[in-house]
């Protein structure tokens, strides 16, 4: 009996016949890579964009907002709404699933002429329509990007854990330790489920998914398709890498010999690179869905007896195949010239449209060019020197030069301040009890501490903004609803600030959309902010001054959104070093960071460069996406 290959073994199998199936598709699957990301970028997002304005519109509201979803909702008509994001949520799906199957069925079957190839396509999507198509959606739009292993799709790139999300869970062990046993939860069943697509696409699509669960039993089969898709996904980053450098290198002569072309080659050494790293992303995509190809074939001995592989569409017709009516003497001699046409014509896209992006991106790099006009806010205070929302914390955001300090205040049982921003003190002092039910004397003899081992002991408000004022340390305060609120809770903070003097010298926020009109009411001399969790469509009507947006959603749009609608925009809480860069290239007007030494330091070197180089690292990075 012959035994079977090990994991490595079959890792290795498994890439070799993706790559072999990748070159087979040859000329076709780059042009195929080009035509789909032309149709998303010119067709599909423009178009996705208006339904869902669209039906924001129909449900009375200009923009998401998910603290004003709690209200009634005036002038907008619920059912409309209920109807149009079923069709947004059908027509994303659609489309991911075509665009899924047609890199399958190439792969599988490169030699397909256009109307057999087409036909396969809509074999396919009449399969979609079917029920039995339905857990496909929730494959698609949670579980794929979720975990991010297997096909990716620009169109579900979107859909993630938020970061102020995982941010906080990351907070504390115990919450360190389910996050990490989600994602392994997660990864382990995408690798259970990676072969549903291919299944789906290349069979009469009954059951995809539990076929898919049959194939990948055991250790070897997960453990093989895991290293293989590892194996692509660096493959494709040390691409990326090399991408980058080769488009690096003009711009980086250009700034030392001749400065004044610099922009203009950046643009075009900018349009060629994004250009290229949607192929290489493609492909990369690509090799995998010949990995997962592969695995099918080898165990299709092993599918349900109701799950029926679908015969080559292609082999009555081609030369040598059974059921061909016989040779095409002028086959082999119109390839070489059909081959060439086929590469003039991609390469001709290819050119037009990296020009195209790279003059539509001279201005945008001359915007990036100019020296960041953002503010940098410590969140919370800065954790590198203290827990947070402590004086420690506090002291620690003035050292690392941070611009604001972002923090919480929340009321007590006694109707005081603290500053605070869990409503449980669980997480910071491990104890089960809420701020609200403890009076200000109580809260302020307990001892927090963090994961890096600080300690301090809960502040007052007033202790706190009172020694902000001594370092010089302007505030961002938030006010913070923890449950026992009073009616008057706002009149209060104010009243208690202005006691101090110190209401002008700090600015406020809040996610709670009633605080910030009662600020604005109360004083509408203050610069007050709304804080939005998640944002989309267009900015919210609101007495703020400007809007503090979660990272997830705080897009160029948005922001633009924001600036003609007259108010500020600052983003929350942006921790990434990438991110952070993006932000202050677009001069976000706030970055509310855990790492405000590193917004800082690279504020200042973006201050202090000449030529457009670093300029081009930053956008490669923003614009071009490769893993």
């Amino acid at each position: 009996m012959e035994s079977k290959p090990g994991v490595f073994a079959e890792t290795g199998l498994l890439l070799r016949r993706g790559l072999r199936s990748v070159r087979a598709g040859g000329l076709h699957l780059v042009g195929l890579i080009l035509v789909w990301q032309l149709l998303i970028s010119l067709v599909a997002f423009p178009f996705f964009g208006w339904l869902f304005r669209e039906t924001l519109r129909a449900s009375g509201m200009r923009g998401l907002d998910l603290s004003a979803l709690s209200e009634p909702v005036r002038g907008g008509s619920m059912p409309v709404t209920l109807l149009l994001l079923a069709v947004l949520v059908t027509l994303a799906f659609w489309l991911i699933s075509l665009q899924f199957t047609a890199i399958v069925v190439l792969l599988r079957w490169p030699e397909l002429s256009a109307r057999e190839y087409l036909g396969e396509l809509g074999r396919v999507a009449r399969q979609l329509v079917r029920p039995g198509s339905l857990p496909l959606v929730a494959y698609l739009f949670l579980l794929l990007p979720l975990s991010g292993f297997g096909f990716t799709s620009v169109l579900a790139q979107g859909v993630a854990i938020p970061s102020f999300i995982s941010g906080e869970l990351l907070k504390s062990t115990s919450t360190t330790i389910a996050l990490a046993v989600f994602l392994l939860l997660l990864l382990w069943l995408n690798l259970r489920l990676a072969l549903t697509v291919p299944i789906f696409v290349l069979s009469n699509g009954r059951r995809p998914g539990r076929a898919s669960w049959r194939l990948t039993r055991g250790l070897r089969a997960p453990s093989s398709l895991a290293l293989a898709v590892a194996a692509v996904t660096l493959i494709a980053g040390v691409t990326g890498g090399l991408l980058l450098l080769v488009a690096l290198a003009p711009t980086a002569l250009t700034d030392a010999v001749l400065p004044g072309a610099s922009v203009t080659v950046a643009a075009f050494s900018l349009g060629v690179a994004e250009v290229l790293g949607a192929i290489i992303a493609g492909l990369a995509t690509a090799w995998i869905g010949g990995v997962l190809i592969a695995r099918v074939d080898r165990g299709a001995a092993q599918l349900p007896a109701q799950v029926v592989l679908v015969p080559d569409p292609g082999a009555h017709s081609r030369p040598g195949a059974r059921g061909a009516a016989g040779p095409d003497p002028d086959h082999n001699a119109s390839a070489p010239r059909r081959s060439r046409r086929e590469a003039i014509a991609v390469v001709t896209v290819i050119a037009l449209v990296s020009a195209g992006l790279g003059a539509a991106s001279i201005a945008p790099l001359q915007r990036l060019a100019a020296s960041p006009a953002s503010l940098v806010l410590a969140h919370r205070g800065f954790s590198d020197g203290g827990v947070e929302n402590t004086l420690s914390g506090l002291e620690a955001a003035a050292r690392a030069n941070a611009d604001l300090v972002e923090m919480d205040v929340m009321q007590t049982k006694d109707g005081q301040f603290v500053a605070m921003h869990d409503a449980v003190l669980t997480r910071l002092a491990g104890r089960d009890v809420a701020v609200k039910d403890l009076t200000l004397e109580e809260l302020t003899q307990i001892e927090v501490r963090d994961l890096q081992g600080h300690v301090d002991t809960i502040p007052t408000f007033t202790e706190y903004v009172t020694r902000a004022a001594e370092l010089g340390m302007p505030l961002l305060v938030e006010i913070k609803l923890g449950g026992g609120d009073t009616p008057d809770h706002v009149e209060r903070l104010v009243a208690e600030l202005e006691g101090l003097g110190l209401l002008e010298s700090n600015i406020y926020h809040s996610l709670d959309p009633a605080s910030v009109a009662e600020l604005k009411r109360l004083r509408p001399d203050l610069t007050v902010g709304y804080t939005m969790a998640f944002a989309g469509g267009d900015v919210p009507v609101t007495p703020a001054d400007f809007i503090v947006v979660e990272e997830w959603t705080a897009t160029e749009s948005m922001q633009l959104a924001a600036q003609s609608a007259g108010l500020g925009f600052y983003a929350w809480t942006v921790n990434a070093e990438p991110s952070i860069r993006e932000h202050l290239r677009r001069s976000t007007d706030g970055i509310i960071t855990d790492h405000p030494d590193i917004a800082v330091s690279a504020r200042n070197e973006m201050e202090q460069e000449t030529g457009f180089a670093g300029v081009l690292i930053d956008a490669f990075t923003r614009f071009v996406t490769v893993v």
